[in-house]
């Protein structure tokens, strides 16, 4: 399995990549507007910046194990979840106020530098946060006209524009269900799991539904591999916060102790406050959300 996942990345991940760069590169080159055209070159040295590009190669996996495939440009379609991916995560940092994502600053920490747009007029009012918010949007837009624009027959092209737009939904619900877990003492188990399910499961499950949909694959085959990427979405997830407390600053890209500054009650926060004794469950309150903690204290 894993030489197969190897095998995938290195086919398909350079042909996403440059993917990403020439839609970027086609925004850019038809802009009247000289700031509109350095809004986009920002944006795509965002999503241009890391990241495992997870999302459309599971999109293109599953377009290929498809034993019945349509033609069309997969490559453009797979790029589709990723823009929507990288939108969730510039209004994640903007919600969570974090400065770093992927070795670099956070979108809107990077666009309180006005002069990337305009180096000759003051900055507005709020201007990081102000640009974050539009960057967001602009690539959930830009996500759904990347998948319009693959070339595939119409039908198909609606009933996975149907998926990408319930998957955006889906983020939005998982996203302030997370908001909601940060403001009550301790959630549970299984709050915490139908809400990752919804934040992060969900453009898993999206990203296989909509390349088997593109590939003319069966009801059957679309709601089974839909099913299996809600679990591997959660499974990821669990990992990655595994990373957020343990990993390696170098290699995750972010402060190791960021989700526990951020208050996030992650399942194994959960995990611990379930084993806990009262005494230590007061510690982990005050250890949860407070910006000064530090390498002792985790």
């Amino acid at each position: 399995m894993g030489k197969q996942l190897d095998l995938i990345r290195s086919k398909y991940l350079p042909l996403v990549e440059q993917e990403i760069k020439e839609f970027f590169d086609e925004k850019i080159s038809t802009q009247q507007d000289e700031v509109v055209a350095k809004y986009y070159r920002e944006l795509s040295s965002y999503v241009l910046r890391g990241g495992k590009r997870l999302r459309p190669l599971a999109l293109i996996s599953s377009y290929y194990g498809t034993k019945k495939r349509q033609e069309g440009d997969i490559i453009r379609a797979s790029i589709s979840v990723e823009l929507l991916h990288n939108s969730s995560l510039i209004h994640d940092d903007i919600m969570d106020e974090s400065l770093k994502r992927r070795g670099g600053p956070s979108f809107h920490y990077q666009m309180e530098d006005w002069s990337r747009l305009s180096p000759k007029t003051p900055p507005p009012r709020n201007a990081g946060l102000s640009i974050g918010i539009l960057g967001g949007d602009s690539l959930i837009e830009l996500g759904l006209e990347a998948l319009l624009e693959s070339d595939f027959p119409t039908d198909s092209l609606m009933r996975a524009a149907f998926e990408y737009l319930i998957a955006y939904r889906k983020l939005i619900e998982g996203q302030l269900l997370d908001l909601y877990l940060s403001t009550v003492t301790m959630p549970t188990e299984k709050e915490v799991v139908r809400m990752l399910s919804l934040k992060t499961g969900t453009l898993f499950s999206a990203s296989l539904a909509i390349g088997s949909i593109l590939a003319g694959a069966s009801y059957e085959a679309i709601n089974f591999l839909k099913n299996f990427g809600m679990r591997v979405g959660i499974a990821f997830q669990l990992q990655d916060d595994i990373l957020g407390l343990y990993g390696d600053e170098k290699i995750i890209g972010k402060p190791a102790d960021s989700d526990v500054k951020e208050g996030k009650r992650t399942l194994l926060i959960v995990k611990t406050w379930e084993l806990a004794d009262e005494t230590t469950r007061k510690r982990l309150l005050s250890i949860l959300g407070n910006q000064k903690t530090g390498p002792t204290e985790l």
